[in-house]
């Protein structure tokens, strides 16, 4: 069993038109697929067995698997003001200051029409203005995020 078999076959049953042949070559298929399935679990039972630390095998298998890898190398741009920087406070700085902004441009964009007494009703553009009217630092994400 091997994948240059399931190619050569591949390449007959193209120039060949015999039913007999097309039904073989699905056949050594379905086999090889599960042949190389059965390989790769081998692989990874024996991999976490040997392993002393199975919590961190298990994910590099993971990782692995699903092909995700960590790239460190990704530097965050972005251009401010026609100039592209990569500090990250004054890209921070410039997404607060685009947040913030946000309820402002609508609320001076669009008037709201209140045909009814809407004063018990939380406003939705009340709301987004004081969600995002405070600048959030890493510092502040990161305690948000420890906390439970």
């Amino acid at each position: 069993m091997s994948c240059n078999t399931k190619r050569n076959l591949y390449v007959l049953c193209r120039e060949s038109n015999d039913p007999k042949l097309k039904t073989y070559y699905r056949n050594y298929c379905k086999i090889l697929s599960k042949v190389i399935i059965s390989a790769k679990k081998m692989y990874y039972n024996n991999k976490l067995a040997n392993s002393s630390n199975k919590s961190k095998i298990t994910w590099s298998i993971i990782k692995t698997i699903t092909n995700n890898k960590k790239n460190c190398n990704n530097i965050l741009m972005m251009q401010i003001d026609g100039k592209v920087t990569t500090h990250y406070q004054t890209i921070a700085e410039k997404c607060n200051h685009y947040y913030i902004s946000v309820p402002d441009n609508i609320t001076n964009n669009k008037s709201i029409n209140n045909t009814t007494d809407n004063s018990n009703k939380i406003n939705p553009l009340n709301y987004s203005y004081s969600a995002f009217k405070q600048s959030f630092t890493k510092m502040t994400v990161k305690k948000l995020l420890l906390t439970k």
